[in-house]
């Protein structure tokens, strides 16, 4: 029987972060996908500070600059009413204050081979089944490829099959429904992109946005994220939702008179606000998306699929060396989980419903536009490089609530 030390099943962000980061502690691996790599993602594909530090663990940095990746150095945010501002992430809040903009597809892929170099053995188009156990602990995993099913031996499993995975609904962890859905496409013919992400607050996107994130010149994603919430209550069919933005929604200074759709427009739900179920049982773990670690706010995922699949390879690789994979041995890595996101991802939460009112949502842009301190930072929390907290310091909220002056 084949065995490993390690299975891990997804070969996006997460499970090949993961991979990689055991692989390089000597542990042995094997990464496996139901699919075959390269292949679509839907994603609206920004790759923000956080994330761009993890590619540089993994010696991406240059990839990233060198692959036609499409680099922005600030975000334009707009409200309801069509006012805007632009702001740079502060400096100190990251040594990478940038964005690239990389299609899923190249990314996982290229996550995938470096992995792969690392010393990850791969089976693509290999479906996970089944967890194989002895009591509490697991002895395996059951698989299926073209050849059949077959029983794979390790002492671990790590579940990165994100929010429409199967697998995670047989580790015996009740994941919770998913809290938002996003559709995007990829468009051709948009005039005036520059260096800015782009980012639509509006009263019809209650508790979501709209967004454009230039891939090139004249080329975007442009997607649309909401919650399921609203989805039902208002009875709100998310593709129309993006075909009202794409033909109606002032967006100036970006023209879409003549953007034209390169492919069909796709959708997927997004399991966000970590901490309402387990991430941790007998001999496995639950990383990336599976864990819910999907901002509540952004709708950010990649970097806390990065983040997670390395902290999880840190927790496997010194319960290994204790011979200890039962819960009680792999819970730290929840603990960690727990003091890096739980606490930011409930203020994410309240922000995030918050700005659902038009009001807030206004005078929060406005504010911004006056003061590039304030403008700055709320930016920052918004693409989580800096903690929620510091948009309710003394100074901060002053900026919010006080007077409309000016500041250089």
């Amino acid at each position: 029987m084949e065995k490993v030390d390690v299975v891990v099943v997804g070969a996006g962000p997460s499970g090949s972060a993961a991979a990689y980061f055991l692989a390089r502690r000597g542990v042995e691996v094997l990464l496996i996908d139901k699919s075959s790599l390269p292949r679509e993602k839907t994603c609206g594909d920004g790759l923000g500070p956080r994330s761009i530090e993890v590619l540089d663990k993994m010696g991406l940095g240059g990839w990233l600059t060198q692959n036609g990746s499409y680099r922005c150095d600030r975000v334009r945010l707009f409200s309801n009413n069509g006012d805007y501002f632009e702001a740079g992430i502060p400096s100190e809040d990251t040594a990478q204050p940038h964005y690239y903009i990389t299609s899923r597809k190249d990314l996982d892929f290229k996550l995938a081979e470096t992995a792969e170099t690392a010393g990850v053995r791969i089976a693509m188009a290999t479906k996970a089944i089944e967890p194989v156990r002895t009591g509490d602990a697991v002895a395996g995993i059951v698989v299926e490829d073209e050849s059949g099913k077959r029983h794979i031996g390790c002492r671990v499993i790590v579940c990165a099959d994100g929010t429409h995975g199967t697998f995670a609904a047989k580790t015996g962890i009740d994941c919770v429904k998913p809290h938002a859905f996003a559709v995007r496409a990829y468009y051709d013919g948009v005039k005036n992109l520059d260096d800015c992400i782009n980012i639509f607050l509006d009263d019809k996107i209650r508790e979501g946005y709209a967004w454009i994130f230039p891939t090139g010149e004249q080329s975007a994603n442009i997607g649309i994220g909401i919650s399921t919430r609203m989805m039902k209550e208002n009875k709100i069919d998310a593709r129309r939702l993006l075909g009202w933005f794409m033909s109606e929604k002032k967006t100036h200074p970006i023209d879409l008179s003549g953007a034209v759709a390169t492919i069909d427009v796709k959708g997927a739900y997004l399991r966000m606000g970590y901490g309402r179920h387990d991430v941790v049982t007998g001999g496995l773990v639950l990383t990336g998306d599976a864990a819910g670690l999907i901002s509540p706010l952004s709708g950010e995922g990649i970097a806390y699929a990065l983040e997670s699949g390395e902290m999880a390879a840190d927790v496997i690789k010194k319960a290994l060396d204790k011979g200890d994979v039962s819960a009680g041995g792999l819970v730290s890595y929840k603990k960690a989980l727990d003091k890096a996101f739980l606490i930011d991802h409930r203020i994410y939460e309240f922000l995030r419903e918050s700005l659902a009112r038009p009001s807030l949502m206004n005078r929060a842009v406005r504010k911004a536009r006056l003061n590039p301190d304030f403008a700055g930072k709320f930016v920052s929390v918004m693409m989580s490089t800096a903690r929620p907290f510091d948009v309710f310091t003394p100074k901060m909220l002053w900026r919010l609530l006080g007077p409309d002056t000016k500041r250089g």
